[in-house]
């Protein structure tokens, strides 16, 4: 796989789902940062097509539509995983919703601890069900530990917490740390005219990047591809996200590093902790003590954030994709599975699960649960 490197020229815009129509608004549409794949999965497109032949306009034509795929959303050879965010040439990943800690004096977390299953209870979610619990001595007092949401890890926290571990402080990365966000004010443009319509202002929040902080995304494409395409590092200009702000681009041979995966045994079983690094679209909602996707097994507990409606827009049609409910990064999966699985568990390592999982959605890490208590 390559990765490709989008640097912003200005400000990002990557709207939600609220109304963008005159006289439903809020004060201001509000930009949803990092960006769904989709997003990012079309500038490369785009790209690609360019390199391709593609004047710039108009239908591709049938050779670039046999490489990159149709209006069907088929991505024929095509495979994307991310996006994820780069700083200072790292590659961070969100952190995981089973990490609690508190904030010191210094805003910097501390007393880390991390959230496993727990014991079986009767709930309306039915019998012997798991909430996840603080994995802490007996006699640790300390109150207080919130998940740390919106928060980034460096590969080496990663790592700490695929091993059963918690990363520490100088692992863990603030938003503040990536990006600000900026209000925008802007008036509708007549397209015949080229002049400002009266009384039709909109307000926006733009996301303006820190120097060193790059959107990443990971393509694999076919050998015939490949060699169509010019060799790689090429910095190009794309359109990116809405009102068509400008990003560099640029290819490296350079793969994803997840870190190692880790899994744990208990009773001749597996334990197992499914990391989500990207909006995953699950064919049916996670229960417990039931399968889930491809992922081998059955799901003990889960530390699930709120889920996030992910759309997009129908460059084709010209027109805004229905919203999906998604699984959003950072969510952990306490999987269970037998001793021959294995193999099977690794390999998923690194991989992507879900629906769209061609287009980045679903990408997941392998770690390991410790199975404290009895069931």
């Amino acid at each position: 796989m390559e990765k490709l490197i989008f640097e912003p020229l200005d400000t990002l815009f990557f709207r939600d789902g609220r109304p963008f129509n005159q006289g439903e608004g809020n004060g201001g549409v509000e930009s949803l940062f990092p960006p769904s794949p989709t997003t990012l999965v079309g500038a490369a497109r785009v790209a690609l097509a360019r390199q391709l032949g593609w004047p710039g306009r108009g239908k591709w034509i049938d050779t670039i539509q046999t490489d990159l795929g149709g209006d069907d959303d088929q991505l024929e050879g095509l495979r994307f995983s991310g996006p994820l965010l780069e700083k200072d040439g790292e590659t961070l990943f969100p952190v995981p919703a089973s990490l609690a800690g508190v904030l010191n004096e210094e805003n910097q977390p501390a007393s880390m601890a991390r959230l496993e299953p727990g014991d079986p209870l009767h709930c309306d979610m039915g019998e012997h069900v798991r909430i996840p619990t603080l994995a802490v001595p007996a006699d640790d007092k300390t109150e207080g530990r919130k998940p740390l949401s919106g928060w980034w890890l460096t590969r080496c926290g990663l790592q700490k917490v695929l091993e059963g571990g918690v990363p520490s402080a100088r692992d863990l990365i603030h938003p503040s740390q990536l990006w600000v966000s900026e209000a925008k004010v802007g008036n509708a443009i007549d397209g015949e005219s080229g002049t400002v319509i009266e009384g039709m202002l909109y307000s926006t929040r733009h996301i303006r990047m820190h120097v060193g902080v790059r959107l990443v995304l990971w393509i694999g494409a076919g050998a015939e591809l490949r060699n169509q395409l010019p060799q790689s590092p090429q910095r190009i200009q794309v359109p990116l996200g809405g009102e068509a702000r400008s990003c560099w681009l640029t290819r490296k041979a350079e793969p994803l590093d997840l870190a190692d995966p880790s899994l744990s045994t208990a009773n001749g079983s597996i334990c197992y902790a499914v990391h989500v690094l990207t909006p995953l679209n699950p064919e049916h909602p996670p229960a417990p003590g039931k399968p889930f996707e491809k992922l081998p097994g059955k799901l003990v507990s889960a530390c699930l954030p709120r889920p996030q409606l992910w759309g997009g827009w129908d460059s084709t049609r010209f027109e805004p994709l229905p919203m999906r409910p998604h699984l959003p990064p950072g969510s952990v999966l306490f999987m269970e599975a037998g001793a021959s699985e294995e193999q099977r568990i690794i390999e998923l390592h690194g991989t992507a699960v879900g629906q769209r999982s061609s287009w980045g959605f679903g990408l997941i890490a392998i770690g390991k649960w410790n199975q404290r208590r009895d069931k």
